[in-house]
This record gives structure tokens, C-alpha cells and sequence, in this order.
């Protein structure tokens, strides 16, 4: 589904260059469940931004359904991105818009009919459990309902891969369940999903394969067993032992 050969990214600042990113090299089977986890300011949304070009890597190549997307023309990056569904930390729904008309957005953009999106959009708020707040607006929702309509809404497409960048960060506590209770179904379903986390338990028990990252670097990919049960590497360890006693 996704292959990642020698990306790097490097960011220009005010005190100089910045590595994001260092020879990140991974393979993202068709229908996994990928895991990232690792500190903060260790690479982790910058690798989900940069699999979809919405951040283009200094180097390196990323390999989608057989595409090179550092080859594609704008319009066909566009049309790549649509098989790959974005879950973003911060929400991203249009304000002026209802719950159900975010989740049209994608589809009235593509062209699709608006009976046709307007059915589908419904369809996909009761798998978020959220049809009864279809004429809601993003002010009348709670955080973990705003994520539950982010989450339709990039299901919309019908992608092939699902990215999530800290999907829960931004939420208060007792809403980060039912945004997990949600990911935990689609994970059920075979799609295929790439998760940037902080919910250790939660990236335990959902991930096929999981990496920690640290620095710009993978210090560590296996099984969540191997890596929770017996970490190779001496930051792995540290970095688990404070994200476990919390």
C-alpha cells in the first residue's frame, strides 16, 4: 500500500536547519494497522504529512498504490489524495457548515451528486454514531463529537488508507473514548490505517506493527508485543516506562 524509501525533511529556521525527518525507511501493508508512536518534536506528524505531500519531503520517495507521488502533477497529487482519508489533531471543519455538509465537502468537490453525497454522508454519521447532530454546526459540538464528523468526513472519499495525526490530543479526557471506540470499529473493518498516538494502551492493542520514534529517527519497529514487552533500545524503554505510569 505505501512503501517509504530514504525520506528525509529538513525545515529552515532562525537558528538553522531543523532535521524532521532522517532516512526514515518503512513498508505499510495493504489492510495494517500501523502504530507511531514516540516523544514530542520526534518527526511523527511530519512522516504523516509528508506520505500525503501535504508537507513535500526535502529527499526521499513515497510509493502509494504503485505512484511515485513525487512525480504526480497537481492535479494528479489531488486525485491520489483522495484514496488516502486525513484525520488532523485540530479538527478542520468548515465553521459555516453543518455536520453533514462537512462531510459532503470532499464529495461535492469531486463531483459527486448531491442526492448521492447527501446519502452517503448519513450513512457515515450513524457508523460515527452521530445522526441525530447532522444539522449541527462544529460550535454545537463537543471536541470528541467534531472528531467523530472529521473522521466521516474523511471516510467520504472511500480511501484506500486512513492517516491519523494524534487524532485524540486536542480532546479533554472523558471524550477520548468514544473517538477511540470509533477507530477501533474501522480498524475491524480491514481498512488499512496509519496511527500517529499518543494513547499507548490503545496503540497496543490495535496495531499489527509499531514504531517508536525519536529525534527524526525509527529507534525501534516490531510487533506491539516485542516492543512493549521487550524494547531494544534504552530510549524506547525510558519513553514507555513515564507514557505507562501515566
Amino acid at each position: 500500500m505505501i512503501e517509504i524509501r530514504n525520506l528525509n525533511k529538513t525545515f529552515k529556521t532562525a537558528a538553522g536547519p531543523l532535521v524532521a525527518l532522517d532516512d526514515i525507511n518503512l513498508t505499510i501493508a495493504d489492510g495494517e494497522i500501523f502504530g507511531i508512536i514516540g516523544l514530542s518534536g520526534a518527526g511523527k506528524s511530519t512522516l504523516v504529512r509528508c506520505i500525503n505531500f501535504l508537507e513535500k519531503p526535502t529527499s526521499g520517495t513515497v510509493i502509494f498504490d504503485n505512484l511515485d507521488l513525487s512525480k504526480l502533477s497537481h492535479k494528479e497529487l489531488c486525485k491520489a489524495r483522495q484514496s488516502m482519508g486525513m484525520i488532523f489533531q485540530q479538527f478542520n471543519l468548515l465553521m459555516q457548515r453543518t455536520a453533514l455538509q462537512n462531510i459532503c465537502f470532499p464529495m461535492e468537490i469531486a463531483g459527486i451528486k448531491k442526492e448521492e453525497a447527501v446519502a452517503r454522508a448519513r450513512e457515515l454519521l450513524k457508523i460515527v454514531d452521530m445522526e441525530t447532530k447532522e444539522d449541527s454546526y462544529p460550535s454545537q459540538l463537543s471536541g470528541g463529537q467534531k472528531q467523530r464528523v472529521a473522521i466521516a468526513r474523511a471516510l467520504s472519499m472511500e480511501p484506500d488508507v486512513l492517516l491519523f495525526d494524534e487524532p485524540t490530543s486536542a480532546l479533554d479526557p472523558e471524550m477520548v473514548g468514544e473517538v477511540l471506540k470509533v477507530m477501533k470499529d474501522l480498524a475491524a473493518s480491514g481498512l488499512t490505517m496509519l496511527v500517529v498516538t499518543h494513547e499507548m494502551g490503545f496503540a497496543r492493542d490495535i496495531s499489527d506493527r509499531i514504531v517508536f520514534m525519536a529525534d527524526g529517527i525509527i529507534l525501534e519497529d516490531s510487533t506491539p508485543e516485542e516492543l512493549f514487552n521487550n524494547p531494544k533500545h534504552e530510549r524506547t524503554r525510558a519513553f514507555l516506562t513515564r507514557a505507562m505510569d501515566k
